[in-house]
């Protein structure tokens, strides 16, 4: 080894930097560490020592490096197995390669191993390179070279135990193989657990991400566990995913599948992502397929909440590529090939002339006509819902006076004044903040408190609206200053 100072450059670190108490909690597999919440989490050296790899340490570590979170890790137990695709062959000699399904991987891979030696199996002398990530890195032509020596089998490092077995026969120099991995995934029990934990901790998370392909049940969990948030007082939103398009699957089978799936679900508390990306590892530096929800999570941890996710003024996802090399498209591409974003999924995009993937639109997986179309909408209502909680609480078991003429209802004084002091506060929060146009809080003047102890309230917000169409005409006229027949 020749000594050397290794520095990696990172790009687009400058436009987005999350708040100093931004803490995205992640609900995924890993192969390792406690079940449940553990402690909020800031250096990636700690998520490897915990939880050794998966999907968790993934999403964590990618949150961590890309915007600066601070990660509260919550691992899942693993009812629904990892498991193997189709393995594929080239120029093969007379040993046939079988995957050993008794050992289960820990993470969703695209496993590629390549001899450099041939030889006969069981015979020393055959050497063999790997990638995890289908070649992408280059590690196939740039990573160690490792010997078979006498072995009739390899498993692969950094898998959980993958291994492919090799019969009696001869393996020629340039055989190569390949095949997919599935990571482990929770159940929707294992799931509703999780979520139970996160209501109840004591940490102070501000955004959810799931990592694990949601069906309909699975979304009606997530749905029912952030409505208990709500309920208890603590408002969240979610990112999660559904699964993604199958090897050769084309994009009208797999939008037609997601509407069988999921066509009838909905929930206003969830963005559900669709498609798939490569997004590089911030543990391996390999460039794995993974859900968007890994990179569009940490995104809308990092970011105000009345910022709209799809905004290009904060540059493109950091690490996310839906292109290959030559800047074809090789995962969905909305812009491309829309679709799934009518159908409420949150997808990812390219623009014409500009470099890198972003969010179509932060839709919520809302039912259709729903005012929660995207999920700075949720949010803006989550943090009217919070103040409005904090400034009553306190007003609780407190006596009022009523008026005198036999009604019982609230005396209109005291009322006004209970509104100034909360509308001060929502103000302060919601517009004061540019997080929204206006909003207002009243008290009902009907209700007879005096024999309930009960009375009515709401709060009306008036959203930013966003800008989502542009529409303008270009013309070649005789003068610059001649008017445009903005008809024609």
């Amino acid at each position: 080894m020749t000594p050397s100072v290794e520095i990696e450059v990172l790009d687009n670190q400058l436009d987005i930097r999350a708040p100093q108490d931004a803490m995205l909690a992640v609900v995924a597999t890993a192969a390792d560490g406690p079940l449940g919440v553990s402690a909020p989490i800031t250096q990636t050296q700690e998520l490897v020592d915990t939880y050794l790899e998966g999907p968790l340490v993934e999403a964590c570590a990618y949150a961590i490096e890309r915007f600066g979170l601070t990660v509260l890790p919550v691992r899942t137990d693993a009812t629904v197995a990892g498991g193997y695709g189709s393995l594929t062959t080239t120029t093969p000699g007379t040993s046939v390669a079988t995957i050993d399904n008794t050992t289960e991987p820990d993470d969703e891979l695209e496993i590629v191993i390549q001899f450099v030696l041939g030889g006969t199996v069981a015979t020393d002398g055959m050497t063999y390179q790997l990638s995890l990530d289908g070649g992408r890195s280059g590690l196939l032509s740039t990573d160690r070279v490792y010997a078979l020596g006498t072995a009739n089998h390899i498993i692969v490092p950094g898998t959980g135990g993958a291994r492919v077995n090799f019969a009696a026969g001869t393996i020629p120099a340039g055989f190569r193989l390949s095949f997919p991995t599935t990571a482990p995934r929770w159940n929707a029990t294992e799931l509703g657990t999780a979520l139970t934990a996160l209501r109840q901790t004591q940490t102070r998370w501000t955004a959810l991400e799931v990592y694990g392909d949601m069906d309909s049940t699975a979304l009606s969990t997530l749905d029912a566990g952030l409505e208990a948030m709500h309920s208890a007082g603590r408002e969240r939103r979610a990112v999660a995913h559904a699964r993604g398009p199958s090897a050769g699957e084309t994009e009208a089978a797999y939008l037609a599948a997601l509407t069988t799936a999921l066509g009838g679900s909905a929930s206003r508390r969830v963005a559900l992502c669709a498609g798939y990306a490569k997004i590089d590892s911030s543990i391996s530096r390999r460039r794995y397929r993974r859900p968007p929800a890994v990179a569009v999570g940490a995104l809308a941890a990092a970011v105000s909440e009345e910022i709209d996710l799809a905004e290009l003024a904060y540059g493109p996802l950091p690490g996310v590529a839906i292109a290959d090399g030559n800047g074809n498209p090789d995962e969905h591409d909305e812009r491309i090939n829309p679709g799934l974003d009518d159908l409420r999924f949150l997808t990812l995009r390219s623009w014409e002339g500009r470099a890198g993937v972003w969010v179509n639109n932060p839709r919520l997986f809302a039912p259709v006509g729903s005012d929660f179309l995207y999920l700075q909408y949720g949010r803006i209502v989550d943090i009217a819902c919070t103040v409005a909680r904090t400034e009553l609480e306190p007003i609780l078991n407190r006596g009022v006076e009523v008026r005198t003429d036999g009604t019982g209802r609230i005396d209109p004084n005291v009322a006004l004044a209970i509104e100034g002091q909360i509308n001060a506060r929502l103000g302060s929060a919601l517009i004061g903040n540019r997080k929204s146009t206006a909003v207002a809080f009243t008290l009902s003047r009907t209700d007879d408190v005096l024999r309930t102890g009960e009375i009515g309230w709401q709060v009306r917000v008036v959203p930013l609206a966003y800008l989502k169409k542009l529409r303008g005409k270009v013309a070649l006229v005789a003068s610059a200053n001649a008017p445009v027949n903005v008809t024609g």
